[in-house]
């Protein structure tokens, strides 16, 4: 009798050990697949993202955004890089951008779109960007393509960059940047 007992022991913690060794298998592997799917939809918006822009005299640049493969929201951020990290894109976060007191120095946008705060942003590789208080401004639809107007004035030293985000099961990630 005891024997029995002790089989009927094992046997059930063996399920148990697999019924658990299941689940976790599904979980990371239904993750994985999330992460893929998103990182697939993000680089098809970046294939197709066409950026144009132009001097309009002075400091003012009239941008035209576009994308061939998605037609939904975009939004982007501005702001300014100090020139020595202007080659490398790792420097491409709000973390080295030019701020006072802690807040970040945008500047000035039209038409006046939207404004998201966005605390969290994504490379197309799904890493981490920033983590952060940021401002991204909505383009409702890139169905048409839509203009932008941006009056720089950047500190000595710094460049404008701006970074566009599309919204992907509610992340922010990169599909493109452009230098100013």
């Amino acid at each position: 009798m005891e024997n029995a007992v002790s089989t009927f022991i094992l046997v059930i913690a063996t399920v148990l050990l697999g019924l658990s060794a299941f689940a976790i298998t599904s979980v990371f592997t239904a993750q994985q697949y999330n992460n893929v799917n998103i990182q697939n939809q993000a680089e098809n918006i970046a294939n197709g993202l066409y950026i144009s822009y132009a001097g309009s005299g002075g400091n003012s640049y009239s941008i035209t955004v576009y994308d061939f493969n998605y037609q939904g929201p975009i939004y982007f951020t501005v702001f300014y890089v100090p020139n020595v990290y202007k080659n490398d894109t790792q420097y491409l976060t709000p973390q080295f951008a030019y701020g006072t007191n802690g807040q970040i120095i945008y500047p000035q946008i039209k038409p006046s779109y939207s404004e998201v705060q966005a605390s969290t942003l994504y490379y197309t590789n799904l890493n981490l960007m920033y983590q952060g208080n940021v401002t991204l401004w909505k383009i409702p639809s890139l169905s048409t393509p839509a203009p932008v107007v941006l009056t720089l004035s950047p500190p000595q030293g710094y460049s404008a960059v701006i970074l566009f985000f599309a919204q992907i099961q509610n992340k922010f990630v990169e599909v493109g940047y452009e230098w100013l």
